[in-house]
Parts: structure tokens; C-alpha cells; sequence
């Protein structure tokens, strides 16, 4: 029989809370994280790390071009994939502003031959993934197959009508592609303008963001080509034609460009303070609970602090940049492989600038019989579980709609995920019940879940 599941908790949990520490940190002390987390001479990432408008640290690491060794720098232009979406949600504000859209208007009223299913969608559930309508992205047909031919805006979104709704809108938050490409459809009406065009008119150019752009198949200076690693070592990235990616994900840039947008955005250069304030606010669900997607943007704790933050994910290219707006802190870190994890890079980054002590993880061997007990699924809440899966001898974790992640035992009830700093602890409450509390971001207050 297994000793009460707290005991064994207080170890991991003294061990792995963060705390803070001084924090005056260097360049060379960004650069040696930046070292210390990627090989030189293969695909690595571009940074920037700015704290009151003032740039803190530009750096990079690794290789833009393996055929040609040339290496990445802080002028190299790479795919910025779902960090898109921010940039199509502050257009509909600005659309807003101009009294030409309203984000409570019915999606039909600018593409009326799209399938709701007799449901009303907004604007404003599509910004914050609460319409209910299908991700493009899962139809691995589609997205095996047809993303590398090109389209048209009208074709794709009749192609994505194929899908039907999930869910009725407002009652949860799901991811959805497809929702952001209908918004590049709404603002190409509403303004007239080529989404394309609106962009890079009056965002890009209007903030002097010199090396940003819709990605087309003009000649970019300083682009970095994108990998992805396989056994045999790394290939180039497949070919996506970026007609489908769209207003969901089409934009490459740099940090420094990213780092001049978000200093516009939250300081109300670009949109009104108001419309940030409703970007970076969670959105109300049907049944009064919040979810954590505002316009484009993921609001969420960090330590004691709120962070503001997207990844993204796109062929040959991750990203992801993040707001502590507490301590007007921006990073952002682009990378031009699928092997490199920029949010664990992104984190150590911020918690060096921050202060916060990262949490250290100890693996330790622990036997199949051990771990049966902690087996099964957590609810997180009504649409989600998360489950505990051991085959050939892995742990792994899988949240609802998500793949199995490998975990790494610490002991027979906490576990951590690698290149990462989140872990889980499992223990009984007081009714005696399993709660998996799932600790990330470097949080001190885990989100919970009742094994069922």
C-alpha cells in the first residue's frame, strides 16, 4: 500500500517552487542561456529582451542557412506562424475605431455564405476562439495534402465550410484557424483593402516595422530558411503555400520589429488604450466562467505576475513572445526548427530578467506498480481531461484533443515534462479523492483536476 500521497508531495513541491532571486543579469547572461540551450552550428532562435522601451539584450544563436553557414542574427527574418493573430485582431480594432465593423456584429453580415448552422456567430467569437467552428488545421487531408496548392481567399474558407461546428457559440474556447481566416475576409471587406495590403499599410509601415511582412514569394533580405529534424538529422521544412495560412498565420518579422509592435500596442500608439484593454482581457463564456484567450493574445499567470503571450507554429519555424505588463518586460524568441522549444527558452529568459528562480528537477526511477495507482484521467473541467498513460515503460500525459507528451518521474506522484519547466503533482484532498495539480509557467498556483 502507498503512503499518503501529501508526504511524498512536500519534497517535490520545496524543491520545485520558484522563488525569487536578485535579478541584474547581463548580456553575456542572456547569451550563456542562449548557449547553453542550442548547438551553434544547427538551426537556433533570434531574441530581444526589452524592459521600459529600453532594449535589454538582442542576441541570437545558431545557424539561418545550414547549405550556406550562414548564421542567425537580429536581422534575420523568419515566420512568425499564430503570433499573427494579434496583428488581424489589433486590424479589427482599428476597423472599429473607424466605425466601419463592430466586433457584436454577426460574421454574415461580411461573409454571408458561411455555415453557422443556424447559430449567431460574432466577431468577437471568432478573435476569441469561441465560435465554435472547426480548426482547418485538424483535417489532416487538407493539411497533409491540399496546403501546398494555391487558393484563394473565397476558396479556402469554402474549403473550411466543409467542416461542421463543434460546439455552440460561447459555450467553450477552441482553437480555431479557421475563425482567424474568416477575420482576413471581414477586414478585406470592411476596409476594402487586400488583407495583405491593410497589414502592411497601416501597421507595418506606419510603425516603421522595416522587416516585417506578409510572406509571398517576393525576395526578402536576411530571410532564414526553416528545418525540421528528423533521425537521420535535419531537412528542409516542407512547403506550405501561404495563401492557406492567411490572416492566421502568414507574417514574418523580427524580434526587433516585434518588439516596436508591442511597445505601440500596449502603449496605445496603434489602438486606443480601451481596444488594447479588450485584447488583453479573458473572455466570458456562456456559463460565466473566463476563458484565457482575449483578441489574439493568451492571458495568463507567471509567478507572481501577469503575462501576455502567443506561440506559434508553423512549417520550418516556432515562436513565442510574451508581456509582463507589470514590469513593461517583452521577450520574444523566433526559431527556424520544429526541434527547438521557444517557450522554454522564452521563460528562462524572462525568469532571468525577472528574478525568479527556475525550478530543478531530480529523475528518479520509479516502478510500473508504483505508478498504477495515479493512472487514468483528471477532469480539468467539462469539455477536458487530462490522462496519465503508461505504455513500454513512458509515462506520458494527454490533455482532451492534444497528443501524448512524455513525462519524466520525479517520484511516485510528481512529474515533469522535458525541455520544459512545467510538472504535475498528484495527492488526495481532504475527501480523499486523486487532484493532479499541474504547475506552469513558472506558477506557484497549479490548476487542478479530480481524477474520475
Amino acid at each position: 500500500m502507498i503512503k499518503p500521497f501529501y508526504a511524498s508531495c512536500l519534497l517535490a513541491l520545496s524543491l520545485l517552487t520558484p522563488s525569487l532571486v536578485k535579478a541584474n543579469p547581463t548580456a553575456s547572461q542572456y547569451q550563456e542561456i542562449l548557449n547553453e540551450s542550442l548547438v551553434e552550428n544547427e538551426p537556433g532562435v533570434s531574441v530581444i529582451i526589452s524592459k521600459n522601451g529600453k532594449v535589454l539584450f538582442k542576441g541570437a544563436r545558431g545557424l539561418a542557412n545550414l547549405e550556406h553557414n550562414i548564421a542567425l542574427n537580429e536581422q534575420s527574418v523568419l515566420r512568425l506562424g499564430s503570433i499573427s493573430k494579434q496583428f488581424t485582431a489589433a486590424a479589427i480594432m482599428m476597423l472599429q475605431e473607424q466605425g466601419k465593423l463592430a466586433v457584436t456584429d454577426d460574421i454574415h453580415k461580411y461573409v454571408a455564405s458561411f455555415p453557422t448552422e443556424g447559430n449567431l456567430v460574432t466577431i468577437e467569437n471568432l478573435l476569441t476562439h469561441t465560435s465554435g467552428i472547426a480548426n482547418y488545421t485538424d483535417d489532416d487531408d487538407l493539411f497533409d495534402k491540399e496546403i501546398q496548392v494555391p487558393t484563394s481567399v473565397d476558396d479556402a474558407l469554402a474549403r473550411f465550410a466543409k467542416h461542421p461546428m463543434v460546439f455552440k457559440p460561447g459555450e467553450a474556447m477552441a482553437y480555431s484557424n479557421t475563425g482567424y481566416s474568416l477575420l482576413g475576409k471581414i477586414i478585406e471587406v470592411a476596409s476594402g483593402q487586400s488583407y495583405k495590403d491593410f497589414i502592411e499599410q497601416h501597421i507595418f509601415k506606419k510603425l516603421k516595422m522595416n522587416q516585417s511582412s506578409y510572406e509571398g514569394q517576393e525576395l526578402v533580405a536576411h530571410r532564414a530558411s526553416g528545418y525540421e529534424q528528423t533521425e537521420q538529422g535535419f531537412i528542409n521544412t516542407s512547403y506550405i503555400n501561404m495563401d492557406w495560412p492567411y490572416a492566421a498565420g502568414a507574417l514574418i518579422s523580427t524580434p526587433t520589429d516585434l518588439n516596436i509592435w508591442f511597445s505601440a500596442l500596449s502603449s496605445g500608439r496603434l489602438i486606443s488604450k480601451a481596444s488594447y484593454e479588450k485584447m488583453v482581457s479573458p473572455f466570458k463564456l456562456n456559463d460565466g466562467s473566463f476563458s484565457s484567450y482575449g483578441y489574439g493574445l493568451i492571458i495568463k499567470p507567471l509567478n507572481e505576475y501577469t503575462v501576455i503571450k502567443h506561440t506559434g507554429g508553423i512549417n520550418g519555424f516556432l515562436a513565442h513572445a510574451r508581456y509582463i505588463p507589470e514590469q513593461k518586460l517583452y521577450v520574444a524568441v523566433l526559431a527556424n526548427s520544429n526541434h527547438i522549444t521557444p517557450i522554454f527558452i522564452n521563460e528562462k529568459l524572462t525568469a532571468k530578467a525577472l528574478g525568479i528562480a527556475l525550478p530543478v528537477f531530480k529523475k528518479a526511477d520509479v516502478t510500473a506498480q508504483q505508478l498504477a495507482p495515479v493512472l487514468g484521467d483528471y477532469r480539468i473541467d467539462k469539455n477536458t481531461l487530462r490522462s496519465l498513460i503508461f505504455e513500454n515503460d513512458v509515462l506520458y500525459s494527454k490533455r482532451t484533443g492534444g497528443d501524448k507528451t512524455k513525462l519524466i518521474t520525479m517520484s511516485k506522484n510528481s512529474f515533469y515534462y522535458p525541455n520544459s519547466n512545467n510538472y504535475l503533482v498528484i495527492e488526495k484532498d481532504s475527501q480523499g479523492q486523486l487532484v493532479m495539480k499541474y504547475f506552469s509557467g513558472l506558477s506557484t498556483t497549479p490548476t487542478e483536476a479530480i481524477k474520475i
